[in-house]
């Protein structure tokens, strides 16, 4: 066999097998301009796992011998990492303008390749959701591309798709007036979807801001997560608000991950699973950290994860919420029956989107699963809403009437009590009142007593003192013994008389019958005068009385008579009280628009509890005179109502062991006060 013999044959084997193939693909006809067609089974496809595969690599015999026919109309290779080649032939037998559509807005990167019988490059196309808007051919949502081609010739056609998001959709031809009114129809129907759902989003908003309850905010959220999603599905978000910012669209997954996120936290809220089922609760948590999980993962770049994570989580969401919202109606919570219906219809409509996604169902036309589930939902969730706020409304209502009726019957005790109580106030007040007149009366009784007491005592008091005086001046032959007791019944008879008169003080200083001559008097003065008067008293005890006078203005309005009953009161108290040989200091001293005097002694001190009793009447405290001497118990309460009638005041410092002070203080007086007085 000769060598052009052998290459021959080579050559016609080459093109038998040649013929034999094209032979043997499918021709997609295109004579039909009142329908459009589907033309998924009439294609092959070849998977590109290492995303290389170049269009000449494609277009290579041995690559082309690896397509393998598509046996169903819906593309669907699911959720995928690799790209997809898709092969097809098309003839033309009428001359009117064909377009090729690939039915899904959400592909991130498409290219179409066209050859002629020559297995010539014809034209090219490319564009995808990592392109801007305006790199489609048409722009509208799903891809459009003109078949221009004449009648009678065949082309060949690759399609490469490739994307992060479940890939599917449906694969058709037909006349741009076909693919108009198919348009018309979706977006009808994705209109009234839309606005249903921005009706909804709008509506509890306004609820948001009328009753300012929080679970609105997070309801308004997860029906603008859902809404955003589905907006992206059919390319609304990226046609209207980003076109020319395509890297947005490889994040719609967030939203999916905010789905979760939003509707755990309206649920947790609507069923306050907090307080009523604690272990619930935390278990809803989970679906928290699957939302944040799905969003990190598609910020790092793992977006068909993410996709992946946010499919299964939720499709357990919404079966974890189904068996929440079951519990708590068995729970008897009324507003759960929505809530139960209202997840039931999105886990269906998530179960078949998800069932589309893997291929085993057919790909709906004009509105997915999904949107039909999730809009059944939120309108059930509203249903759902309203009776919770008539329940709580219904439970306020009967709470206030409760209140009312508890009011009415407390009004009505108050009542009977009121009348018991004046009746008791009535009884009481008589008391008060019989009790005050008996004590008027004996306050009478006790005037006139005083007086008869005091009159009937001194005057035998006097004809005692008198015979004293008598037998003293006659009797010249008394023993000492005698002159002993002569002495003491005068002395007795002088004690009974100085408490008649302070008897007779305190009852004129209770019933105000003490008049005051109030004059401007200098303290230092009157303190040397009753200093002098203690000369002997205290010589004889041999107690040394200092006088320390502090430079300054010492005038005092006062009523000198008191004034110094007073210090003669407290002079007379320091030296009974202090031991033999000690000092007794009065000091004068004016600060701050007053003026002090301090009679101060180095007795034995008053103690704390004696300190609380010191200015009472008839009053006996545990420190006694040291040699004896006698003491009523009515000077100290003489002296501090004296201070007070002339609006001084008087206290008392003591430690036991040292000594005790009496300060007496008065508003200093102006020296020109004095002078004009």
């Amino acid at each position: 066999m000769t060598t052009g013999f052998k290459y021959y044959l080579g050559f016609l084997s080459i093109l038998l097998l040649s013929t034999f193939n094209s032979f043997g693909q499918k021709v997609i006809v295109l004579d039909d301009t009142t329908a459009l067609q589907d033309i998924g089974k009439q294609t092959y496809y070849l998977e590109d796992a290492s995303l290389g595969l170049s269009i000449e690599e494609i277009i290579n015999s041995k690559q082309e011998n690896d397509f393998q026919e598509y046996t169903q109309e819906t593309i669907n290779f699911s959720s995928t990492a690799s790209a997809y080649w898709l092969k097809f032939r098309v003839t033309k037998e009428i001359a009117d303008n064909f377009y090729l559509n690939i039915g899904s807005a959400y592909i991130d990167s498409i290219s179409l390749y066209e050859f002629d019988d020559k297995n010539e490059l014809v034209s090219t196309s490319h564009t995808g959701d990592d392109l801007p808007f305006n790199t489609r051919e048409i722009e509208v949502g799903n891809y459009l591309f003109a078949l221009d081609f004449e009648k009678d010739i065949t082309r060949t056609f690759y399609l490469r798709v490739k994307s992060d998001q479940p890939l599917f959709f449906l694969l058709r031809v037909g006349t741009l007036p076909n693919f108009v009114a198919y348009e018309h129809d979706l977006d009808f129907l994705q209109g009234i979807y839309f606005g249903f759902m921005l009706l909804i989003f709008l509506y509890n908003l306004f609820l948001y801001f009328s009753t300012r309850e929080g679970i609105y905010l997070y309801y308004i959220a997860y029906v603008f997560s859902i809404t955003w999603f589905m907006a992206s599905v059919f390319g609304y978000f990226f046609e209207y608000f980003w076109p020319n910012t395509p890297f947005l669209n490889g994040l719609v997954v967030i939203s999916s991950g905010l789905t979760m996120i939003t509707a755990t936290l309206f649920t947790q809220k609507f069923l306050n699973t907090k307080k009523s089922d604690s272990r619930l609760h935390k278990g809803s948590m989970v679906f928290l950290v699957l939302g944040f999980l799905v969003c990190a993962l598609v910020l790092f770049g793992f977006k068909i994860e993410g996709l992946k994570v946010a499919q299964g989580g939720l499709l357990i969401m919404a079966a974890y919420f189904l068996i929440l919202g079951i519990r708590f109606k068995l729970k008897g919570f009324r507003p759960a029956t929505y809530y139960l219906f209202a997840w039931g219809a999105l886990i269906i409509g998530i179960f078949f989107a998800i069932l589309e996604s893997l291929n085993i169902t057919f790909v709906m036309t004009y509105l997915n699963a999904m949107q039909i589930g999730s809009a059944l939902e939120v309108l059930l969730l509203s249903f759902a809403m309203g009776d919770r706020i008539n329940m709580y409304k219904k439970q306020k209502e009967d709470a206030q009437l409760e209140s009312l009726l508890a009011a009415k019957e407390n009004e009505r005790l108050i009542q009977e009590q009121n009348i018991i109580l004046e009746k008791k106030v009535e009884e009481r007040t008589a008391e008060v009142a019989s009790q005050n007149e008996r004590l008027i009366n004996l306050n009478k009784e006790k005037d006139m007593l005083v007086n008869v007491v005091a009159h009937d005592l001194r005057t035998p008091l006097s004809h005692i003192r008198l015979l004293i005086q008598l037998i003293d001046m006659t009797s010249l032959d008394l023993t000492e013994d005698q002159e002993t007791y002569l002495t003491e019944i005068d002395n007795s008879a002088d004690r009974l008389s100085q408490m008649i008169g302070r008897i007779l003080d305190i009852h004129a200083l209770e019933t105000n019958r003490v008049k005051l001559k109030n004059q401007i008097i200098d303290l230092v003065e009157l303190v040397n005068y009753v200093v002098k008067c203690f000369r002997l008293t205290s010589e004889d005890k041999e107690i040394e009385i200092t006088i320390i006078s502090e430079p300054g203005n010492h005038f005092v309005e006062i009523d000198k008579n008191y004034m110094i009953q007073v210090l003669e009161n407290l002079v007379s108290n320091a030296i009974k009280f202090s031991e033999r040989g000690s000092k007794v200091i009065l000091q004068v001293k004016s600060y701050d628009g007053r003026t002090y005097v301090v009679v101060e002694d180095q007795g034995p001190g008053i103690s704390e509890q004696d300190q609380k009793k010191l200015f009472g009447r008839f009053q006996r405290l545990s420190a006694q005179p040291t040699e004896g001497e006698a003491s009523i118990g009515l000077g100290l309460s003489i002296v501090k109502k004296y201070i007070e009638s002339m609006n001084g005041e008087i206290h008392c410092e003591s430690e036991l062991g040292i000594g005790t002070k009496f300060i007496i203080s008065f508003d200093t007086k102006d020296e020109l006060e004095q002078v004009q007085s």
